[in-house]
Order: structure tokens, then sequence, then C-alpha cells
């Protein structure tokens, strides 16, 4: 009988524990196409709300930066803009790096970014479709942070 713990304990600790925790992912959100000045956009706020509830959900830690407003949307994968909230990431221990670039006629592209190497594992566009409800719009943005946040080990 302590034979068989002896074999099937290592086993557990190496193959069954490291899933059990989640990965630390910071999330930013850019929003562009708005003035400078000014509040938030309720779209942007939503996907930002979303975003923390899909991957607390699913199993992650997760933290947010400040929001980001562009004029335009970033020609580059990795925008300099985010440079600063990208080192702070990193140097806080985070495995992950989201960016959300909300472009004002609503289409979303979430680039997810490995903090070790900076590659880009996946990127999602999700472009606006008029929903019928509130409720089919939060579940179509929650499908599509789902498709990235299954990228996630």
């Amino acid at each position: 009988m302590l034979k068989k713990y002896l074999i099937f304990t290592p086993l557990f600790c190496v193959f069954i524990l490291p899933r059990l925790f989640g990965a630390n992912v910071s999330c930013l959100v850019i929003e562009t196409g708005l003035p400078s000045e000014g509040p938030k956009s309720q779209y942007s706020t939503t996907w930002e709300n979303n975003l923390m509830d899909v991957f607390f959900d699913t199993g992650h830690i997760v933290s947010n930066a400040r929001m980001i407003r562009l004029e335009q949307k970033p020609a580059e994968n990795f925008p300099g803009a985010a440079e600063s909230d990208y080192q702070e990431a990193r140097a806080n221990g985070m495995e992950y790096f989201l960016i959300a670039i909300i472009e004002q006629n609503q289409t979303v592209y979430l680039r997810l970014f490995n903090t070790s190497s900076r590659e880009m594992i996946k990127e999602q566009v999700y472009t606006y479709i008029k929903p019928k409800s509130v409720k089919e719009e939060t579940d179509n943005i929650k499908r599509t942070i789902s498709l990235i946040a299954a990228q996630i080990r």
C-alpha cells in the first residue's frame, strides 16, 4: 500500500498540481478614434469589465492597466504606447500581456503576448454586429474573449 502512494504522489505533483494554478495576465485597453479628452466610452468599459470577468472565471490571476486613448489605430502589432504598461506587467511577474484595441467603429483587436519573449501568441478580431439584446452582445464579447483565454496554459 505504501508503494502505491510513493508512486502516485510524485505523478500527481508533476502532472496535476501545475494545472490547478492559473496564469498571471495583465490587460490593457486602448481606445482609438476618439478625442484625447473626455470620458471612457461605455463600449470600452464593457470590454474591460468582461476581460476581467472571463479571465478570472477561467482561473487566471488578472490585473488591468489604465485605459489609453490614441487618435488612430496603431500600425504595429505591439503599440509603442503600451510599452510602459508592458514593462510594469513584466516586472510584477505577469506571464501574459493582453492588449485590446477598440476602434470607434467598434471593431476590437485582442492581442495576447508572452511577457518573457514579447511574442504574439494569438490575435482575435471582433467585429460588432448589432445584437438583439444587451445579453446577446455580452455573450458575444465573452465568447470572443474566451477564445483568447483558451490560449493560456
